[in-house]
């Protein structure tokens, strides 16, 4: 019934939704929770009195998910003015078929290499309070792009900032992006600073930086000296020591020019005293706290928790179809029901993970279906206790 309610809430703020589409996501977001098995077409069928072909159909239409997200999370209690960051991340889809929209060669980070395949990119919002990842815009990567940074052809970083930027008017108060360091380009640092948002990524340990000159400007003709040479990172008495993260973690920061973005950076150094080795994270809000950027970084893997519960969970790998407009909204729904997923835990705090939520899912169309077969001859209440006791079976309690 939550999940029917908070559809109708969502809908009701839609322009040029339908009821026959209300009714339709109501049984396709109950179907994706409770069914055994894989998330194809052919799988539906055999849980609902919908055929195949109004799947096929209904998966063949535009729907607007970029609003459709966005207004579950604000039903969900997400206020955007508070502490909120963005992440956006790239997540490998095994696929086949010489037919399906897409296909190239693309990273896996669980193989540790490129492989024929699909790939999604996330855009997703992390409330920094409750610390917890809501996907807010998921687009498929299209075959083709070429993946070398400084080209004049269209590029997958192209995509990636193009993406950004169409959301763009829905983050208006947010203020910080945060990606891995694979987005640490030149395009997307002039993208931020384009939209005055602030960048928080990771860099490499050997990455060319330039100290700021401080000093005093020699009076003579000419520019006056803007720098003060490279950033030696085994030399750390131009940097700021700031605490320790952890016992051996001792933490570091300086304002930094970088050449290759042409940007001036605040540089958090994480120096691992037992290994003498570090991590360097930039951002570009050079009054940001050093421990504030660490803690922002951090969030940034909530979106990994995203891609593996729809995953394991809600299908995103196993589309039956090939068309652009399927693919698409077959990974989108994977996504908002996870959304749909988190926002329902969160109004039950007895349900503690994604497994229990599916079994009680299950369980209670399972429950369903046998009682409407029964009601004829039978007269059982659904509420009872007995009922209720037999649809826990096989949950995790906490």
């Amino acid at each position: 019934m939550s999940t029917t309610k908070a559809l109708e809430q969502i809908f009701d703020k839609l322009n040029g939704t339908t009821k026959w589409q209300l009714n339709f996501f109501i049984e396709i977001f109950e179907l994706v929770y409770s069914i055994q098995g894989r998330f194809n077409f052919q799988n539906l069928t055999r849980y609902s009195e919908l055929n195949e072909s109004t799947f096929r159909r209904n998966f063949q239409k535009f729907f607007d998910w970029l609003n459709f997200n966005l207004h579950l999370i604000q039903l969900a209690g997400v206020n955007l003015d508070r502490e909120v960051i963005a992440a956006i991340d790239c997540s490998f889809v095994s696929k086949s078929g010489k037919k399906t929209y897409g296909l190239d060669r693309f990273w896996s980070g669980c193989m540790n290499r490129t492989l024929k395949g699909l790939e999604v990119s996330l855009l997703c919002l992390v409330d920094v309070a409750s610390r917890k990842a809501w996907a807010l815009d998921l687009v498929q990567t299209p075959a083709g792009l070429s993946t070398q940074e400084n080209t004049s052809k269209n590029t997958r970083i192209d995509f990636y900032v193009d993406q950004i930027k169409r959301c763009q008017d829905k983050l208006l108060k947010i203020k910080y992006f945060v990606a891995d360091g694979f987005y640490a380009k030149t395009k997307v640092f002039a993208a931020m600073a384009q939209m005055q948002k602030h960048f928080i990524t990771k860099l490499r340990p050997d990455a060319n930086l330039r100290y700021l000159y401080k000093g005093p400007h020699i009076n003579r003709r000419g520019r006056k000296q803007k720098y003060a040479g490279k950033v030696d990172f085994y030399d750390l008495r131009p940097w700021k020591y700031e605490g320790n993260l952890a016992s051996h973690i001792e933490v570091y920061s300086v304002i930094a020019n970088s050449p290759r973005y042409r940007v001036d950076l605040k540089i958090v150094m994480l120096l691992n005293t037992k290994t003498d080795k570090h991590i360097l994270l930039a951002c570009t809000d050079l009054e940001l706290d050093a421990f504030k950027i660490i803690d922002y970084y951090r969030l940034r893997f909530k979106i990994e928790f995203l891609f593996r519960d729809a995953k394991q969970f809600t299908g995103l790998t196993q589309c039956q179809a090939r068309s652009k407009e399927k693919l698409h909204f077959h990974f989108n729904l994977s996504l908002a029901a996870i959304n749909m997923a988190n926002y329902q835990m969160e109004q039950d705090s007895t349900i503690n993970s994604m497994n229990t939520f599916k079994r009680l899912a299950y369980n209670n169309r399972f429950a369903e279906y046998l009682l409407i077969q029964l009601r004829p001859i039978a007269k059982i209440n659904f509420n009872c206790p007995i009922v209720q006791n037999a649809i826990q079976l096989g949950r995790m309690w906490a």
